[in-house]
């Protein structure tokens, strides 16, 4: 009996001491949450509430990241489509082969655009709903692009031939 009355004591004083940071359940060892979350029900009072995370302004950001992913693959791929793709083909038509024959009713541009966006979905690690904004921002940029054009037409006279920019500028619906 003295042996467990000075252990109890000798953790009394610890305790008091505050110098553990835990507290035991008589039978079970170390106390849980789920044993401290019981305990304060029974003693009428509310659990600690947690600090809100950081994760809603990551939140945000990687939405706003989703959103222009999607849009710059369009113009991206569009980029990467009368830059290279259309040397390609006169260089294979120059060589006696029929490319627009090999490739067919294929938009190569929006082929391309699909590949990208799905490559920086991998690479951003989007998820569930930031996948959905990023085919937003995809849908959006595709549909409009005429718009864009219009917004910046001589941004656009850097990258792309002065005929498709005149076609763009006199497709533009929004913007007048």
């Amino acid at each position: 009996m003295a042996a467990s009355s000075t252990t109890f004591s000798q953790r009394m004083k610890k305790i008091n001491a505050g110098k553990t940071t835990a507290w035991t359940v008589p039978g079970e060892g170390l106390a849980g949450l789920r044993d401290e979350r019981r305990f304060l029900a029974k003693a009428g009072k509310k659990a600690p509430v947690r600090k809100k995370s950081t994760q809603s302004r990551t939140g945000i950001v990687k939405y706003v990241l989703a959103l222009l992913a999607g849009a710059i693959s369009v113009i991206a791929a569009r980029w990467l489509d009368f830059t290279f793709l259309d040397t390609a083909l006169a260089f294979a038509t120059e060589q006696g082969i029929d490319a627009a024959n090999i490739i067919g009713d294929i938009s190569t541009s929006l082929v391309l655009a699909i590949t990208l966006g799905f490559l920086t979905m991998l690479i951003l690690g989007l998820r569930k709903t930031a996948v959905y904004v990023q085919v937003m921002g995809f849908l959006g940029a595709f549909l409009f692009e005429a718009d864009l054009v219009a917004l910046a037409p001589e941004v656009y006279a850097i990258f792309y031939p002065p005929a498709w920019v005149a076609d763009m500028l006199a497709n533009a619906t929004l913007v007048t």
